[in-house]
């Protein structure tokens, strides 16, 4: 049996302090004006993965980072925390199914040091070329050092400088509390999928491609082919009724990959939680219901814990109505920042339904 979370803390990440979300549910849908926090909700929990390893943190970072700016760890760590505390720490604390409390620190003290070039090139996983007595020149630095805590013991040291761009990071399975995945707005115009998940499932198969007959009609299915030095990625080809060889998916418009993504990410998902961010991004509002009905119908049967932002009345409204025999399986949760607080309001399926139609309420301010 999977573990969930039921309520989350967060006592101070980026710009949140005090966030408390509680009653969280099989489906749970964030929203709220910009800036409000949802995202980096998405951020703390993606980070319950393995909150033993600092480097875990790196993989907050890599949501929002393009690729051009991966090198620069060192700012972007910091970034995690409060801008205006003098003491930099980071802190949550969750609840699961049983009611356990787990708390989470991550703690920073930053120092200017100098180091040799040679040092410098071997923290970032690099051979010296040319004059090797350059090597020993010093070098000018910050160094961030890191400890995390669980429950308060310390679980974690790690030292990031501020030329880092290398930081080999694995999972250690013995660690891992919750089994997250992470969707952003942007994954599928990146090719991102995870198709093998759905392909080798034919029940599941054949349900996606009936969805995705509300992208084209024509389409019967979709194939992977291996590329012939082993190394490329994948391609995967859609079969259509009126094309007499496949096509390759990349020339199908964002909607149809996005709803691939989606489609996909739920069965990769089994058994853990899915964090899925803008999840309305590039659907047209003609398909929105049969992928969010599956979405939730699959995360059901699949145990999947479902964490949505939005910033679409359209979309939200989309999900509670989808399928009524899962409304009390979802809850929505409006993110306010007030000051230097911020609030929640928390409502039922059938509670925002009622406040959007008969009092006009708008869930997402």
């Amino acid at each position: 049996m999977a573990r969930h979370i039921r309520q989350l803390d967060i006592e101070a990440y980026r710009g949140i302090q005090d966030l408390k979300l509680r009653n969280l549910n099989h489906i749970n849908i964030l929203t709220g004006d910009n800036n409000s926090g949802k995202t980096s909700v998405l951020e703390v929990l993606s980070g319950m993965r393995d909150p033993y390893s600092i480097l875990a943190w790196t993989s907050m970072i890599l949501n929002r980072v393009s690729i051009a700016r991966k090198k620069l760890f060192y700012q972007e760590l910091y970034n995690l925390f409060p801008v205006d505390a003098e003491e930099k720490v980071i802190g949550y604390k969750f609840g699961d199914d049983k009611g356990i409390i787990t708390s989470i620190a991550l703690k920073a003290k930053i120092d200017e040091i100098q180091i040799s070039e040679q040092e410098m090139l071997q923290i970032n996983n690099l051979k010296r070329t040319g004059d090797l007595r350059a090597a020993e020149d010093m070098i000018d630095t910050k160094c961030m050092k890191l400890t995390t805590y669980v429950n308060g013991k310390k679980t974690g040291e790690e030292i990031i400088y501020d030329f880092q761009n290398h930081i080999p990071y694995v999972v250690a399975e013995k660690n891992i509390f919750f089994r997250t995945m992470y969707v952003s707005p942007v994954d599928h115009a990146k090719g991102n999928l995870y198709l093998d998940h759905i392909l080798s499932d034919s029940e599941m198969y054949g349900e996606m491609i009936s969805i995705l007959h509300a992208f084209d009609e024509n389409i019967i299915g979709i194939n992977a082919i291996a590329a012939d030095d082993n190394a490329s990625p994948v391609e995967y080809m859609i079969l259509t009724k009126n094309h007499k060889k496949a096509l390759p998916l990349n020339v199908f418009g964002d909607g149809m990959k996005k709803a691939i993504l989606l489609l996909s990410a739920v069965v990769k998902a089994k058994d853990g939680i899915l964090l899925l961010d803008e999840f309305e991004t590039a659907i047209h509002t003609s398909a929105m219901n049969s992928i969010f009905s599956w979405i939730l119908r699959s995360a059901k049967k699949l145990n999947v814990q479902v964490f949505l932002t939005s910033h679409s009345k359209e979309a939200i409204e989309k999900v509670l109505k989808c399928n009524e025999e899962l409304r009390s399986d979802i809850h929505v949760y409006t993110l306010y920042r007030k000051e230097d607080r911020h609030l929640v309001r928390t409502m039922t399926c059938e509670e925002a339904i009622n406040a959007q139609e008969c009092l006009g309420l708008e869930l997402r301010s």
